[in-house]
């Protein structure tokens, strides 16, 4: 994928984000994260965990959650943030990948309205890839941008990416083989 595609990728997701945002009568509230890189998978206990041949586990951190412009309380659920390419690859709440790298998994928190949150949670997502006996090499030649899963009560969701025109990223096979 050419650095073309990825920027009118990324201005049309932006741009679609920014349109419901704004629309929002509820007002809106920024996610501000980065990416990390990805991995395949990694050993827990007598368990091999992996994101298999088509996946790779791509690591995100969630820096702050920003409702100074939100009308009304936002009840993040990070069960909701997902990849803006493919809605059903969402942040594992149930993967302890993020424990086991010793950082602290990104929760679930509510931000009242007009305050920010410095969250710096990990998330992990398993993206899809091209089947590879490493798919993690294709996951970190990927820029990933998510989105949110919005109900009717929340705020519209902006999402800020610290990294957004970095298009490499350092990974690894094993996920616990370096400190994130």
């Amino acid at each position: 994928m050419n650095l073309l595609t990825i920027a009118i990728r990324a201005a049309s997701a932006t741009g679609l984000v920014l349109l419901a945002a704004c629309q929002n009568p509820n007002g809106i509230a920024t996610i501000r994260f980065e990416q990390l890189g990805a991995c395949n998978g990694y050993v827990d206990g007598s368990s091999a965990i992996s994101a298999g041949p088509t996946a790779a586990f791509v690591l995100f951190r969630i820096n702050t959650i920003d409702n100074k412009d939100g009308k009304v309380p936002f009840n993040y659920d990070p069960g909701k943030v997902c990849l803006s390419s493919n809605s059903s690859s969402c942040i594992s709440t149930t993967l302890s990948l993020a424990q086991k790298i010793g950082a602290l998994g990104t929760t679930s928190t509510t931000v009242a309205a007009g305050q920010v949150l410095q969250h710096n949670g990990f998330a992990v997502i398993a993206a899809p890839t091209a089947n590879s006996p490493d798919p993690q090499i294709e996951a970190n030649q990927t820029n990933y941008f998510l989105t949110y899963s919005t109900g009717a009560s929340d705020p519209g969701i902006l999402f800020d990416k610290k990294n957004s025109s970095q298009t490499q990223y350092q990974g690894l096979p094993n996920c616990l083989g370096k400190v994130w």
